[in-house]
């Protein structure tokens, strides 16, 4: 506290006591866009501060018997603002206004009211103001008041998190009196904050530096940070080998101009030298959000550091990430090339698609919670009871009950959850294709070579394993599975993987990444629509068990496909399916440019919907042997809460008589 005068010490002593004594636990103070009113609060005489909240006593007073125009008293409270700021907030021009009710209880007419010295700081701001009283030709009613009154702001206006907000009220008394000041509401100050963030949400890169970087372990996902003034920001993330061009790009958050931090690009270094130089910048306004894109041509295998330098004064987050364009296999570059090669999931989806439902199977979870049941269960036959038929009757029945639906059918979910002995993944599988449409390539031989399901042929057997997430109806009492490893496919990372690893002439990697291309995307397809089952799933994990066929293929007598079938499929069932299901258009695209240089385009069918596919075998999802197992477990549960309600109902009725 800060009085100017020895007797002053001694009131202020009284009324804003030690300030340790100010903290409350019930206080709730910050200054942001959704809090701008700090009430003048005192949870006791002695013990005042800032609020956000109306919360405290009603008033302090002070009768002042010794004071006199010979020998006036000073009085000083002070509040101060607790807990400490937690946002960072910009400080406004003006405050909105700034009420103070002092009273004299001895003075009904106004003309006693003193003078009030109001001063208030916030971070880099201090400011003084004189809220005049009462006088015989001026008498002062009702609150000191002013509205509008501008706050020093030039020393900045950022006020930042663990910065003091206080305010302090100075008037003397020259007579006999008693003061009053009414707190509650009734004084108070308004400041409209016209921004604010809570640094400790958005600056979740801390602490990173040059030498201390956030590692990134994947640099195409989204890495979120904030410049707070002069900070520096570093990650550093691995490149792999054959990248044609690296494109950062940086979303900056809205924030008020004059607190924006320096959009230029991060300083990136490459461990071990020949860092890429002179990127190519894009920089968009949209939506009061800046988004830069920063392109670098190039960039060699190895380790990188990305920094980002800020301003003092200055603060802004952003999120980033970088787009890595596979490397092609030339130096055109046609400006119309989009080089989007993508798989999009949900091309053979037929029937409700609106009516997706989540697929929940058996767990561990379901089994620990049935496990726990029993053990209850089990527990309440050993204890003593009043009414016999619960232990019984309900009992068994919810002991059975959990024991079959808690416990035995999760466990055999589980079982079937584990491996089939040759089962492989999606990427295995598509290996497979890769190999087979390369070795047709080397060996030169007819145009069928590769044209099996996935490159197999008859007497092959695909053995395959997916994750399901999600089903929906195909409108004829089947449900068409949603598999993960549909989604998000990069079609151009298996071509191009391949080629880096396989080397071929100029020619020959045209015709593999055309044909390898086409293959793919006809395959996906067809997977994707032969993952229909009789019954709603209800297990997180799908076996595919297909042994092949040799069959007619779809396609042109030069680009056939689907030359095998799985078995349980007729030879007219697979014609029909090829035929509705094979796109209108399909076109696979190459340039000799380097940038994603593959291009997958194709006109869906009009004609394939739930008809076109047929009844197949072979797919079973692992899951207990009985369904809807929650429902069983919550049955269990529920006896087991019934029994236990009725004999404490009878023992609490016994004790009442």
């Amino acid at each position: 506290m800060r009085c100017s005068f020895p007797i002053t010490l001694v009131i202020c002593i009284i009324l804003g006591g030690s300030i340790i004594s100010i903290i409350s636990t019930n206080s709730q103070a910050e200054l942001s866009q959704t809090n701008n009113t700090l009430n003048l609060s005192c949870q006791s005489e002695t013990n005042c501060l800032l609020d956000n909240s109306e919360s405290g006593i009603d008033m302090i007073s002070k009768q002042e018997n010794s004071a006199s125009p010979l020998s006036p008293k000073t009085v000083k409270i002070e509040f101060i603002m607790i807990p400490e700021q937690i946002h960072l907030a910009l400080l406004p021009i003006a405050i909105d206004e700034l009420v103070i009710d002092l009273r004299i209880q001895e003075d009904n007419t106004g003309i006693n009211s003193p003078d009030l010295t109001v001063e208030f700081w916030a971070g880099p701001s201090t400011n003084t103001w004189t809220l005049e009283g009462g006088s015989p030709s001026s008498p002062k009613m009702g609150d000191y008041k002013i509205e509008d009154a501008e706050l020093d702001l030039s020393r900045g206006r950022l006020l930042r998190p663990g910065e003091g907000v206080g305010l302090s009220i100075t008037f003397e008394i020259n007579q006999p009196v008693t003061w009053e000041l009414y707190l509650k509401g009734n004084s108070r100050l308004i400041i409209p904050i016209d921004w604010s963030v809570n640094i400790l949400a958005e600056n979740t890169d801390e602490p990173s530096s040059a030498s201390n970087p956030v590692i990134v372990s994947d640099v195409e996902k989204i890495t979120r940070g904030a410049l707070l003034d002069a900070d520096q920001d570093c990650f550093s993330f691995e490149i792999p080998e054959y990248i044609h061009t690296m494109t950062i790009i940086v979303q900056w958050s809205s924030v008020p101009i004059e607190i924006e931090q320096p959009h230029s690009p991060p300083e990136l270094i490459r461990n071990g030298g020949n860092t890429p130089k002179n990127p190519a910048i894009k920089s968009t306004y949209e939506a009061s959000q800046q988004i830069t894109e920063i392109q670098y041509d190039k960039p060699m295998e190895g380790t990188y550091l990305a920094c980002w330098n800020g301003q003092n004064n200055h603060f802004q987050s952003y999120s980033w990430f970088a787009k890595l364009s596979l490397e092609g296999l030339g130096s055109s570059s046609p400006t119309e090339f989009s080089g989007d090669a993508n798989w999009l999931s949900g091309e053979a989806y037929v029937g409700n698609k609106d009516e997706v439902v989540s697929v929940v199977g058996s767990n561990i979870l379901t089994l620990l919670v049935g496990i726990i049941g029993t053990s209850v269960a089990f527990a309440g036959f050993a204890l003593p009871t009043k009414t016999h038929w619960p232990k019984r009757y309900v009992l068994p029945t919810a002991l059975f009950i959990l024991i079959i639906g808690g416990i035995a059918s999760p466990v055999w979910g589980l079982t079937d959850e584990a491996p089939v002995q040759g089962e492989i993944t999606l990427d295995e599988l598509l290996d497979v294709r890769m190999k087979a449409t390369y070795d047709a390539g080397l060996s030169e031989s007819d145009a069928s070579a590769a044209s099996g399901f996935f490159g197999l042929s008859s007497d092959d057997t695909i053995s395959l394993r997916l994750h399901v997430s999600e089903a929906h109806p195909t409108g004829d009492g089947r449900w068409q599975i949603h598999a993960e490893e549909l989604n998000d496919i990069r079609i151009d990372s298996y071509v191009f993987g391949w080629l880096s690893n396989h080397q071929m002439n100029t020619e020959d990697e045209i015709r593999f990444i055309l044909q390898a291309g086409r293959a793919i995307t006809l395959d996906l397809l067809m997977l994707e629509a032969l993952l229909v089952v009789d019954e709603k799933p209800e297990g997180e994990l799908l076996h595919i068990q297909w042994d092949l066929i040799a069959t007619e293929p779809a396609g042109s007598v030069t680009d056939p496909i689907w030359s095998s079938r799985p078995d349980s499929i007729t030879a007219k069932e697979w014609d029909t399916i090829q035929s509705d299901l094979f796109p209108q258009l399909l076109t696979i695209s190459y340039c000799d440019c380097g940038m994603d240089g593959m291009e997958v385009n194709w006109r869906p069918s009009d004609n394939f919907d739930a008809n076109s596919i047929p009844e197949i075998s072979g797919i079973s999802i692992a899951s207990g042997f009985l369904s809807n197992e929650h429902l069983w477990l919550a049955s269990g549960i529920g006896l087991i809460i019934f029994a236990g309600g009725v004999e404490y109902y009878n023992t609490k009725n016994d004790e009442e008589k």
